[in-house]
């Protein structure tokens, strides 16, 4: 099939966040700091290459990272971002557009789980994309930390820090239909 190139940019969140900046671009952040000169919270996602794999077996599409820093949101506690992918098929120069929704869990950074979570969720069925002639499912399976053997919805990022997973996908061929 040949190699397949995503770009990704953060079109905007569910509620207005005070301090945010970067929509439309590869980099969002929100919040004021907590503390003066402090960092603000926000996603990175940074653009893959990779050969195709329309075999079913999950690949990685983008590398997305999280950073977590002590903010002051008004009380925004849960929040989405969307973020649009485009995927570049270089055998045959076609693109296929989708906007995925991640939702951001913003913690009281105290108590039993004080980390922030961002889970991707699922919002519609798999998306069908036909490459060569042949029909194609597309779906976001999840994220993978380096190192980890299986993609999970959601992960989560200690306070004052900042953590990468790559976004993971599968391309499964549908069946052909008999007549």
């Amino acid at each position: 099939m040949g190699l397949i190139k995503t770009t990704g940019t953060f079109t905007g969140t569910s509620v207005d966040l005070p301090g945010l900046t970067g929509v439309n671009t590869s980099q969002i952040r929100w919040g004021q700091p907590a503390a003066p000169g402090g960092a603000v919270s926000g996603y990175d996602f940074v653009d893959y290459e990779m050969e195709a794999n329309l075999g079913g077996r999950e690949f990685p599409i983008g590398e997305f990272t999280h950073h977590n820093y002590p903010i002051l949101l008004s009380g925004q506690s849960q929040f989405w971002v969307y973020l649009a992918i485009r995927v570049h098929f270089e055998n045959g120069d076609l693109n296929h557009d989708f906007t995925v929704r991640l939702r951001h869990d913003e913690t009281p950074n105290q108590g039993p789980h004080p980390n922030d979570v961002v889970k991707w969720e699922a919002i519609h069925e798999p998306e069908t994309v036909f490459i060569d002639g042949n029909k194609y499912s597309v779906e976001i399976t999840g994220f993978r930390k380096p190192g980890e053997k299986e993609s999970k919805p959601n992960f989560d990022v200690p306070e004052g820090s900042k953590d990468t997973a790559y976004l993971y996908a599968r391309f499964q061929r549908a069946a052909p239909q008999t007549s």
